[in-house]
């Protein structure tokens, strides 16, 4: 259980996991200008292995070169009893609800499916929100790849700045529990959605080559647009897991510029890339925006 609450404060990445190799890394770095001030954006993997690190010498000089630390959430500032009261009030179903009560057999016979290889019985996971049953699904299929959340990049830099620099959170536990309630639960889109994890293993290797290679473009489309074009129902679940969200981090990278901050910001990658992404929104704000490769 404690796994995967930490992984739920991740849920909008678990396309996102990915193993990555030090040898010939170079990330999704970009710096960020307006005038004479600077900060830095950084496109997390929320899941990782100790090959990751060390990090790029210019990912950690960016860091040091930053008073902030921005991150979606720090789950540090809740205790993990307020985390598992939140986990059960927006993750479960009210009673009398289950996955049997509001799914069809066919998108049912999917979910065992993915749920066989990890020898978990329907009945062990039914009154799981299919959000919250997503998020269980990608931390035991990253567990089973050799990745952990412990391991991920933010985590590694909140580690690292905590009692040394300012961390502030975007967003906070609660408000990504609630999302887990607040997810589409159409049954077509439901299915969807857990047909999109089958492949994972091959999913993940294509975000692992993009990433290394620092190819954002690239990374975008095998997070978002190639599995957008083949579940074209999945669009309302990826306007909620990452768009929605985008105005709130927008409106913080801004409040570095005008507390004349800078700041490091760490945020899972499939935020920052892309027509809609985090530098997308930046440069349309009048931003000048350039990746450190």
């Amino acid at each position: 259980m404690r796994k995967v609450m930490q992984a739920l404060i991740v849920l909008w990445a678990w396309l996102l996991v990915a193993s990555l190799s030090v040898a010939a890394s170079t990330g999704l770095l970009w710096e960020v200008r307006k005038g004479d001030q600077i900060s830095y954006l950084l496109g997390s993997v929320h899941f990782a292995d100790a090959d990751l690190y060390p990090l790029s010498p210019k990912i950690l000089q960016a860091y040091e070169q930053s008073q902030t630390l921005l991150v979606e959430v720090d789950d540090s500032t809740l205790s993990m009893e307020a985390q598992q009261a939140l986990l059960m009030q927006y993750g479960l179903y009210p009673a009398g609800k289950s996955l049997r009560t509001e799914l069809s057999g066919e998108t049912l016979k999917v979910i065992e499916n993915l749920l066989s290889e990890f020898e978990i019985p329907l009945a062990q996971v039914e009154r799981y929100r299919p959000g919250m049953l997503a998020v269980t699904l990608a931390s035991l299929q990253a567990a089973k790849l050799g990745y952990s959340a412990e391991q991920g990049i933010d985590r590694y830099f909140m580690q690292k700045a905590r009692y040394k620099k300012t961390i502030r959170q975007i967003e906070d536990f609660a408000m990504q529990m609630a999302l887990l309630a607040e997810l589409p639960e159409e049954e077509a889109l439901v299915r969807d959605s857990f047909e999109n994890m089958d492949d994972y293993e091959a999913m993940w290797s294509a975000m692992m080559q993009s990433w290394k290679s620092g190819d954002a473009d690239a990374l975008y489309q095998a997070a978002i647009g190639e599995p957008l074009q083949e579940f074209p129902k999945l669009a309302p679940f990826y306007d909620k897991l990452f768009f929605d969200r985008h105005p709130r981090m927008v409106e913080h990278v801004e409040g570095c510029f005008a507390n004349k901050e800078i700041c490091f910001v760490v945020v899972g990658a499939g935020h920052m890339v892309g027509p809609r992404g985090l530098v997308a929104d930046l440069k349309k704000r009048g931003y000048q925006l350039k990746q450190i490769k």
